[in-house]
């Protein structure tokens, strides 16, 4: 088993005029924020601010250095100096620095920026950016396959080769994801395109669902996880049961499907391409693609009198055997990720990091498969989620703002014109 990152649910939006209007308003927030820092390989609109002796390391964005974020720098750099001699001297000097390092960098284009922002956004429920924008979370977007030449060194030893990583100290926080190519790119074999537009979405999916795991009180400070204890050392009892009974509900759905002739459907979709990338037609072929067609209704038609709706998903993929039994693969990964860095001595953190893992990917399998599919499948964990996670995040947000918060669905008018044009 291991991680997709090539398969979205749906084509998220870039266009302002395509994207959902809370979606655009969240993007636009972000993008002007100073909080979004970017590599393309080519452009970048961060720098590096380190001083040894006070202990400071930071990455300091373009827009920070300018009106009306300028200011704010400042005032923090001031903070960060204030038990030292000549604070004010000091400051000067690093701003000096800092913009003396931006002025060799190569400026992101602005299109660039708020593209990536809308990606960014649509990979999860909105109250979650909502939070992370009120948490002033820096989120760092690199189109390298890892997330190493975005940090410093001493970070980097223990999570750069991450394609993603989520971290907070309850006062400050930090998101990083890889794309692994250009997202605006064609598509080619080396991740740019499509590919780097899943993975955008995948990985962020992973790393905002740690963040919205978070448990805030009515003043917006950090208190714990729903997940686990703050330290992930001890998992919540309803997390733990949920993912332990999804893990059993994966693995008895495939033997069910696999009695039902799934084994058999991918034996046949592994002959049928195997004689399409050789390029050879012949009766045995023919017979190949009759079988298939047999085999695929047979298992919708079980599927349907099952109730197994979210198989239908599958319907339309060249090979829906293959597909299947690749998504109830991720999802168990998912459910029981494996790394080094999950390890414990103690079984009883492991099993809470499994809990906080396990969480915090719902987001992003719902960005992969679907709302319906990841239901079916991470059926425990998607309810803590969406009837837990999600609410309490509202719940604390209006307390703090002392608004109510109604989500928008609302899309864009379209122009006239491009009305008719669409109907032509």
């Amino acid at each position: 088993m291991s991680q997709v990152y090539h398969i979205l649910d749906k084509i998220p939006s870039i266009s302002k005029e395509e994207i959902l209007l809370e979606y655009e308003e969240l993007a636009q927030v972000l993008a002007l924020s100073g909080k979004l820092c970017i590599d393309t390989d080519e452009a970048c609109n961060f720098v590096r601010f380190i001083d040894p002796s006070i202990n400071i390391s930071l990455m300091i964005s373009k827009e920070e250095l300018e009106e009306p974020l300028l200011a704010i720098l400042i005032n923090k750099l001031k903070t960060l100096y204030r038990n030292t001699k000549q604070v004010d001297r000091k400051v000067d000097q690093a701003l000096i620095n800092l913009k003396s390092q931006c002025s060799k960098l190569q400026a992101v284009n602005p299109e660039t920026k708020i593209k990536l922002a809308r990606l960014f956004v649509q990979a999860a429920h909105p109250i979650v950016i909502r939070w992370l924008l009120r948490d002033q979370v820096q989120v760092f977007i690199t189109y390298s396959h890892n997330i190493g030449d975005m940090m410093d060194m001493q970070d980097w030893q223990t999570s750069g080769s991450n394609s993603g990583m989520q971290s907070t100290d309850g006062t400050r926080g930090a998101i990083f994801v890889s794309c692994g190519g250009d997202p605006f790119a064609p598509n080619d074999e080396q991740g740019n395109g499509w590919s780097a537009v899943a993975r955008l979405q995948i990985i962020a999916g992973q790393e905002l669902g740690h963040f919205a795991d978070i448990v805030r009180d009515s003043e917006g400070k950090q208190i714990t996880r729903h997940s686990a204890n703050f330290s992930g050392t001890k998992a919540k009892e309803n997390v733990r049961i949920g993912r332990l009974a999804d893990v059993v509900r994966c693995n008895e759905l495939l033997v069910k499907l696999n009695e039902q002739g799934l084994v058999k459907l991918i034996n046949c979709e592994q002959e049928i391409k195997f004689y399409k990338k050789n390029k050879i037609t012949n009766l045995k072929t023919l017979l190949l693609r009759a079988t298939h067609y047999i085999l695929k209704h047979k298992l919708l038609s079980y599927a349907h009198n099952q109730k197994l709706h979210f198989i239908k998903r599958f319907a339309g993929d060249q090979y829906m055997g293959l597909m299947i039994k690749t998504m109830i693969e991720d999802m168990k990964f998912n459910l029981s990720p494996t790394a080094d860095v999950y390890k414990r001595d103690d079984k009883l953190a492991e099993e809470a990091i499994a809990c906080v893992e396990a969480l915090a990917r719902v987001p992003q399998q719902v960005n992969k498969w679907g709302y319906i599919t990841t239901k079916a499948i991470m059926h425990n964990l998607y309810k803590i989620y969406f009837t837990q996670v999600i609410p309490s995040l509202i719940e604390s947000y209006e307390l703090v703002t002392g608004k109510k918060y109604i989500r928008n669905y609302a899309k864009p008018e379209k122009l006239w014109w491009k009305k008719i044009w669409k109907i032509k």
